[in-house]
């Protein structure tokens, strides 16, 4: 997958011992052309978000249950549509990243009001996302208490303003 600026910002990403500086994080954001399509989803379901943040499809507990051999069998989350969409595009536009490890360092808070910058929405996303493997219901908790909703939300506003840096006006006839 091509993206710009990664070779340069994973070794900055690494000496900082798994925690890169914003910009590092914000370069290594895949913003060729090849993921408009997947921007484009991310800017749609995060509006989806700041219109309902929670719908009752989005998340629910399947319960844990014996089974008639008397193995016990334990819950696990159900995701909803949206939701799954959400974290289809956080990955493929790159805010899920390797640059930033998410285990070794305390992930940022969404402040009070939601708005998270930019990086740390790549931080909250890679902690988020990856988060599920080892936690079930990682995702769903954050879509309960609004941290995906400011993660899709903050991602959405940058990309919109690099876009806005790059349109190219043309001079009147």
């Amino acid at each position: 997958m091509k993206r710009r600026g990664t070779a340069g910002a994973y070794d900055l990403g690494m000496r900082k011992k798994g925690n890169p500086d914003d910009a590092v994080l914000l370069a290594q954001l895949d913003t060729t052309a090849e993921r408009a399509g997947t921007w484009h989803r991310l800017l749609e379901v995060a509006r989806e978000f700041a219109e309902v943040a929670q719908h009752p499809d989005d998340f629910r507990w399947h319960p844990a249950q014996q089974r008639p051999d008397g193995v016990m069998v334990t819950g696990y989350p159900l995701y909803g549509e949206r939701v799954e969409r959400a974290r289809e595009a956080l990955v493929g536009v790159g805010a899920v990243t390797p640059l930033y490890h998410w285990g070794s360092h305390r992930p940022p808070t969404v402040p009070d009001g939601g708005q998270l910058a930019p990086a740390d929405a790549v931080r909250l996303a890679t902690a988020v996302v990856r988060g599920e493997r080892f936690c079930d219901g990682c995702i769903g908790s954050a879509v309960e208490d609004g941290t995906l909703r400011a993660v899709l939300s903050s991602l959405a506003a940058w990309y919109g303003e690099q876009r806005a840096q790059h349109v190219t006006v043309r001079p009147e006839a």
